[in-house]
């Protein structure tokens, strides 16, 4: 919305108040369309102000303008420089006449300036009322409003003025020294002062109120054209550029101290815009000559002296510089007194002299600028010229223009001062010498790179500035090259001649030479030919690792190959100086994988080695190399493991009474490799695929090939024990078997004496742990170790105890060989292949801890080549086993009102705690576990944590709201928990319910009877805890399986399940997860998942997840 229109501006006052140059001006940017939008607030009695935004030369400037009663424009204010009544107020009543009178037609109305009474109308202002007959509705006729609209005098006024002559002053001042003793004027510095002045009335320049306010803000009143008034207001601006302790002042401004060499522009362009550059005194010319070169002139003085004169030529004239004074710092122009050297020399008031201003070409240097201070040139003896030529000359020479103005004396030519390199090449060595070469006279010499006396005198001046540039020129150049070094060789040689010499060949100021015969340093084009060997050692399983490369015509060490790859090379030096890329994968897989076999090593500093384990790592030294020379002894063996599929399947032994499936044949194939070399392994089946009669089926050809045999040492979990001896009775009945179930002590028999004339020997890890001596004592002809993840933690006894056992074979047979930690995998590879990671460091440095936190899939994916041969594993998925489904549900059981209260009081309490332990994890593990522990069985039930709550366990509940029915229906579930303590309340409920059932978990002491119970079917439902049923258990007869806590091991809780999921299984198994909502089950089941993922990742597929139980998971365990 528009505000009121204000009155239209009487336009001959507004031409008075600025002054014609000013208005017309104006009337420019009007015209041209500077104006923004024009606001009028109205005041008391018709008055009121306009107020805009103009734009000006680079800048937008808001404007003001105050107008009194009856459209009389009142004071004015810019933010331009000039303030005022400038052109960009007028342009903004111009703008305000043009919108209101374009308005008033619009409404059909008149819009004029309430003029006092008998006061003539302006031109272009509305008619009053009553006057013009005929004009439609009042409207103001065309040629009226637009006279108004675009301001200017009446036709009737007498023409403008001519501008008046005005002139730019320039008055040269000596000046007194500041901030020292004495005032006096005496050696005080030239300075060039101007100001505007006008022509006086008897045709003198005269100040006649001009100063360098007024010259613009009051141009009207001087009748300055716009090209005069822009010409000083550009001085004037460019005067911010002067030296900040330049002296100026309203009236003078100080020429000399203008910082911008535009100020020559400026000056040019005076006389187009009608301005005189006039001197002080009778108004004597100021001329800008053309142009100037600074040079010195080198002059015959009188004898043999010398005389260097600083001179600047310009356009044609040579203008001596013993009177002329420097505008600007640094330099870019001069001024001189325009008279005789001597007149002005002995002149007290330069001002009477015309002036001369000479603008240069190029601003003066440093250099140039101290000889001008020098007022008229040095003058050398006849006795120092020689000197001034050998040591003075060259750096004047470059520091400026030198000539020989009369042509008195011939000046030497002068060489620029170089750095010089020279190489003398000899055969595979390049010696190297820096030196400086600078002119002496007419003479060049050399120095050397590093003066030796750095306090003694140097036959010429060295330039330290310029030998520091030219120094730093080279270091960026060639980062590499060492200005002290005098030798290269071989390899370094290379290095100097194919990097770093055509970096320096661009160097300036830098000159190369060569002496001695130049190696070609050719590029051998054919790829070079690897050959990978292994040579037997004194020690049985480890072979000395060969590498040798060809290239060419010539065998390169690899150890020398692979130092120069360590050392960052990217090529690589023949004998006769030809040369060969390293940058080639071959060569970098090569490095990775000497790196590899070297940490892998028993002592990475000795020869290089690999073991008969490290098949794999084998296997990708073949994948690179384009030959290989193999010892016959790891021939037989590796490549017998990595080319297991070629091989012809060793026939069943006819003492075993089973009949493999095609999976089964498979396994027993891999066993009897590993067994007929001496290699162990992981036999690492899904739980159910018949592990145990594939290690039978081992054992069966091994006693049938060799009789003679010790015997086989079997190690189980004691409840597994009688399994074992009863599966040798059943599918090997030949084989003499004893299964030892009391320690020495207690059956009062040696070993040596129960194990007489048993080809299988079946123990307990218990047994093996406290009659660690005994069986360590005895010969074993191999070991398996069954549900081989008792023996995952390397630190506890039993583990040591397995590994000291003396056997040539070991293999450990588990479905889970790895649970938490890939240190599981490490720990049962130390035991059944102990070569192929010796260093548990190196493991953890180079394997575990990068795929455990998820940063390297690189090692992820090697660490599977380096197990693969070593470890068979098949899933139910990838064999065909015809089972039956399984299908799994987990559902979410919600606590009763009452139930959720004591958990979530609880929970907070354990979660404060917790979360202040956090901090030393390590230390306050056991505690931490303590809290989990605790929340966990509040999930459960209220009363396993506080006896006295009397709160109905909701898990329970929905349990036997399905159990009694599946029962009835013949189903027979297993109902499995981790805590004794629930499993009995479970059992407590089936007693009320009068429903038989049996129970197992790890203080059972008749195992086999209370199997025989479920299994036989004497009870319909078998209550297990998850630690007691994980293994040695076959529970085909079951059909359900209900888990009523989850654990946050994934492996525990398959291994239970599939007790049921395996061969011989004819009905279709239900497994039921029961998790507590909103509690730390539901968190648990999470990281479940996360090790279900790290268990894949590692032994089924490439995925990458961490599995370590960190801070992180408890506080997301405790997360709400």
């Amino acid at each position: 919305m528009h505000s009121p229109p204000g009155p239209l501006v009487d336009s001959r006052r507004l031409v008075a108040a600025s002054g014609p140059a000013v208005f017309r001006r104006g009337q420019e940017y009007f015209r041209t369309g500077r104006v923004r939008a024009v606001r009028w607030s109205p005041g008391a009695e018709g008055s009121g102000s306009l107020s805009a935004e103009v734009e000006g030369s680079g800048s937008v400037y808001s404007v003001s303008v105050r107008v009194g009663a009856g459209g009389a424009p009142g004071p004015a204010w810019c933010s331009c420089p000039a303030g005022g009544f400038c052109k960009h107020a007028v342009a903004t009543v111009l703008r305000h006449n043009f919108e209101t009178a374009v308005r008033a037609h619009q409404q059909g109305g008149t819009a004029a300036p309430s003029s006092p009474a008998g006061a003539a109308a302006p031109e272009g202002a509305a008619p009053r009322a009553g006057t013009a007959p005929g004009r439609r509705g009042g409207a103001p006729d065309w040629k009226d409003a637009l006279t108004e609209i675009l301001g200017g005098p009446d036709p009737a006024d007498p023409p403008a003025e001519e501008p008046e002559g005005v002139a730019l002053e320039f008055d040269l001042r000596r000046e007194p020294y500041r901030y020292v003793h004495g005032t006096g004027r005496a050696g005080s510095p030239w300075h060039l002062y101007v100001r505007p002045v006008r022509r006086g009335r008897r045709g003198g320049w005269i100040k006649g109120g001009l100063d360098w306010e007024s010259v613009t803000a009051d141009a009207g009143r001087w009748s300055l054209s716009p090209a005069q008034v822009d010409w000083f207001d550009e001085l004037r601006a460019l005067s911010a550029t002067r030296s900040p302790y330049a002296v100026h002042d309203r009236h003078w401004i100080r020429l000399d101290s203008y910082a911008s060499p535009l100020l020559w522009g400026i000056l040019a362009r005076a006389e187009t815009a009608g301005i005189t550059l006039v001197g002080r005194e009778h108004g004597l010319p100021v001329t800008v000559e053309e142009p100037g070169r600074f040079h010195v002139d080198v002059l015959r003085g009188p004898g043999k002296d010398l005389e260097l004169r600083p001179t600047v030529d310009s356009g044609g004239r040579r203008i001596a510089l013993g009177t002329a004074r420097i505008i600007g710092d640094p330099g870019h122009g001069l001024f001189a007194p325009d008279g005789d050297p001597q007149d002005v020399a002995d002149t007290e008031d330069l001002n009477v002299f015309p002036l001369r201003l000479v603008p240069l070409a190029t601003r003066l240097t440093r250099e140039q600028r101290r000889f001008l201070d020098t007022a008229g040139g040095l003058r050398i003896p006849e006795d120092e010229v020689e000197e001034f030529f050998d040591r003075y000359f060259p750096r004047l020479h470059r520091s400026m223009d030198v000539d020989t103005g009369d042509g008195s004396i011939e000046l030497p030519q002068v060489a620029d001062p170089e750095l010089v390199l020279t190489l003398e090449h000899q055969e595979l060595t390049i010696r190297a010498r820096w030196e400086w070469e600078y002119q002496k006279g007419r003479d060049r010499i050399l120095l050397p790179f590093r003066p030796e006396d750095p306090l003694a005198d140097e036959p010429v001046h060295r330039e330290s500035s310029w030998e520091t540039a030219v120094t730093a020129a080279v270091r960026h150049r060639a980062p590499g090259v060492d200005f002290r070094r005098s030798s290269y060789v071989a390899q370094d040689a290379l290095v100097l001649v194919r990097e770093w010499l055509p970096a320096l060949e661009k160097v300036p100021d830098l000159r190369i030479e060569h002496t001695g015969g130049r190696m070609a340093y050719q590029q051998i084009a054919d790829p070079p030919t690897i050959t990978v060997s292994t040579a037997a050692t004194e020690r049985r399983d480890w072979f000395d690792l060969g590498v040798t490369v060809k290239v060419g015509e010539f065998y390169i060490s690899f150890a020398d190959v692979f130092r120069a790859l360590d050392l960052g090379q990217d090529v690589m030096l023949a004998p006769d100086g030809s040369w060969f890329s390293l940058d080639r994968p071959e060569f970098d897989r090569l490095r990775e994988l000497i790196a590899e076999a070297r940490s892998l090593q028993e002592t990475p500093e000795g020869p290089l080695r690999i073991h008969r384990h490290q098949a794999g790592l084998w296997q990708d030294f073949e994948d690179v190399a384009t030959d290989t020379d193999q010892a016959e002894a790891w021939r037989e063996g590796v490549r017998s493991l990595l080319e297991l599929e070629a091989l012809e399947a060793p026939p069943v032994p006819a003492t075993l009474h089973a009949e493999l499936r095609p999976y089964q044949r498979d396994g027993y194939s891999w066993l009897s490799v590993l067994w007929d070399h001496g290699l162990g392994g992981i036999l690492a089946d899904d739980m159910g695929l018949g592990k145990t009669v594939q290690a039978i089926a081992l054992i069966c050809r091994a006693v049938e090939r060799d009789p003679d045999l010790p015997p086989f040492l079997v190690v189980a979990p004691t409840s597994v024990v009688p399994n074992w001896t009863a599966e040798i009775r059943r599918f090997a009945p030949s084989l003499p078997v004893v299964g030892v179930t009391d320690t020495q002590a207690k059956a009062g028999t040696d070993l040596v004496d129960a194990a007489a004339g048993a080809r299988v020997v079946v123990t307990s890890y218990t047994l093996l742990r406290l009659d660690e001596a005994a069986y360590r004592g005895m010969p074993w002809a191999g070991v398996l170790l069954d549900e081989a993840q008792f023996v995952k933690n390397p630190r506890t006894k039993a583990h040591r105890a397995a590994k000291d056992l003396d056997a040539p074979f070991k293999l450990a047979i588990t479905g889970t060989p790895l649970e938490n930690s890939l240190v599981e995998l490490w720990a049962l590879l130390s035991l059944t292949a102990p070569g192929l990671f010796p260093s548990r460091r190196k493991f953890t440095e180079t394997y575990q801890r990068p795929i455990e936190r998820g940063e390297d899939a690189a090692a992820l994916a090697r660490l599977r080549r380096r197990v693969k041969p070593l470890m068979l594993r098949r899933t139910k998925e990838s064999v065909d086993l015809e089972l039956p489904p399984k299908l799994e549900q987990t559902i979410e059981v919600e606590l009763s009102p009452a139930h959720r209260r004591i958990y979530d009081t609880r929970l907070q309490r354990e979660r404060q705690k917790v979360l202040g332990l956090l901090r030393d994890l390590d230390r306050n593990r056991f505690t931490i576990f303590q809290s989990l522990t605790t929340l966990r069985l509040l999930s459960l039930d209220a009363s396993l944590v506080d006896p006295t709550a009397d709160v109905s366990s909701s898990k329970l509940d929905l349990l036997f709201e399905h159990l009694p029915e599946i029962v009835a229906e013949g189903h027979r579930p297993l109902v499995f928990s981790q805590f004794t303590s629930f499993l009995k309340k479970a059992a407590a409920r089936l007693d009320e319910l009068r429903i038989p059932y049996a129970y197992l978990d790890g203080s059972t002491t008749d195992r086999a009877r209370v199997l025989e119970r479920f299994t036989s079917g004497q009870v319909p439902v078998f209550l297990v805890s998850l630690k007691a049923g994980g293994f040695g258990l076959n529970l085909t007869q079951a059909d359900y399986c209900f888990l009523l806590d989850p654990w946050w091991n994934p492996a525990t809780e398959e291994q239970a399940v599939d007790r049921t999921h395996r061969i011989g299984q004819q009905k279709k198994v239900m497994v039921y997860r029961l998790v507590a909502r909103d509690t730390i089950e539901e968190k648990v089941m999470e990281l479940k998942e996360r090790k279900a993922r790290l268990f894949t990742a590692v032994l089924d597929d490439d995925r990458m997840f961490s599995s370590a139980l960190t801070a992180e998971d408890i506080r997301g365990l405790l997360t709400p």
